[in-house]
């Protein structure tokens, strides 16, 4: 498997971010408080960064063949996206996180490729595999009754310690641990009216808060990372 950057889309992320409200200096500062959207894209960010650092190197075994491993790695993918996609520095926060290193990159398997040429040579009209009814095929894609019959068939070995599954999992819960722990810590702190009387402050907040500022850019972000992060946490629940 590839890892690859889309960049237009973090182009695009970046400018409407780098363009909206270049003026208002306290909105970056009011945003960053605890318990603020842009202090919980920080969180969530660095979160990830330490459960993927952290959960070892490449799978103590292939997972080439696994459908399983195969989502997994492609939903981590998509978590980084759009982490990263929240990032002032997109490109770097991504290719930072080195995935290549983290997960066994498909077709990568000496026994794959060799199993291939024959795969060729087998479905030329004429040949056995040609000839096969092209139900089964279909049966088998993600999702479809056969496919989900060899999933269950195949031992849990996405899901042990190490692998992609239990990887993808990981990640994510500290993902949403983050941003749902960031609630908690901002509720906990000292309650304090006195500090939010001035004009500048309630400006920033507003400000911050607009349709343009940085704080409604940052909760969109978060919604789309928790959405995917939720997400994985589904489909590797048993």
């Amino acid at each position: 498997m590839k890892f690859t950057l889309p960049i237009t889309v973090f182009a695009i992320a970046a400018a409407s971010k780098r363009d909206a409200n270049p003026d208002a200096e306290p909105e970056p500062q009011w945003c960053s408080r605890p318990g603020q959207s842009c202090w919980k894209v920080k969180r969530a960010a660095d979160a990830f960064v330490e459960a993927i650092h952290t959960s070892g190197g490449l799978a103590a075994r292939d997972e080439s063949g696994s459908q399983d491993a195969f989502i997994a790695k492609r939903q981590v993918d998509s978590l980084a996206l759009a982490i990263a996609a929240a990032q002032h520095n997109p490109y770097a926060y991504y290719h930072g996180l080195s995935l290549g290193t983290q997960f066994t990159p498909e077709g990568s398997t000496t026994e794959k490729r060799d199993a291939e040429p024959e795969a060729q040579w087998c479905s030329r009209p004429g040949q056995s595999c040609w000839k096969r009814d092209a139900n089964p095929q279909w049966c088998s894609r993600p999702g479809q009754s056969c496919w989900k019959q060899k999933r269950d068939a195949e031992p849990q070995w996405c899901s042990r310690p190490g692998q992609s599954c239990w990887k993808a999992k990981r990640a994510a819960g500290a993902v949403i641990s983050a941003i749902e722990g960031g609630e908690h810590q901002a509720r906990a702190m000292p309650f304090n009216p006195e500090t939010r009387v001035s004009k500048r402050e309630a400006d920033a907040e507003a400000s911050c808060n607009s349709p343009g500022g940085a704080c409604t850019f940052a909760t969109r972000d978060l919604h789309a990372i928790l959405n995917v992060a939720r997400g994985i946490i589904d489909t590797h629940t048993e």
